[in-house]
């Protein structure tokens, strides 16, 4: 048996931050982006950890439950290069 984990869909986030009287523009000012990127975060087409952690927060229900394809099988990776295993040694002549 095949466990399929679903997003909680993008209406019903939106609904759940209207029943909790919170905007998306609020959001936004709490997290210092602009509202448009909450838009997109709460559509998934963009990622923020801290927008969706401030979204599960105003309106009281678990991370994991509003986006389980991301937070159930832990903390999603921070974007970032990667280490290089190069080491340069500088020095002073």
């Amino acid at each position: 048996m095949i466990n399929k984990t679903y997003d909680m869909p993008p209406p019903e986030i939106r609904i759940a931050l209207i029943r909790a009287g919170i905007t998306q523009a609020e959001i936004a000012r709490q997290t210092k982006v602009v509202p448009s990127h909450v838009c997109r975060v709460i559509d998934g087409t963009d990622s923020n950890d801290r927008v969706r952690r401030a979204i599960a927060v105003a309106v009281g229900i678990s991370i994991k439950r509003i986006w389980p394809s991301i937070y159930l099988n832990g903390e999603p990776r921070k974007p970032g290069r990667p280490k290089s295993k190069s080491s340069f040694i500088f020095q002073n002549n």
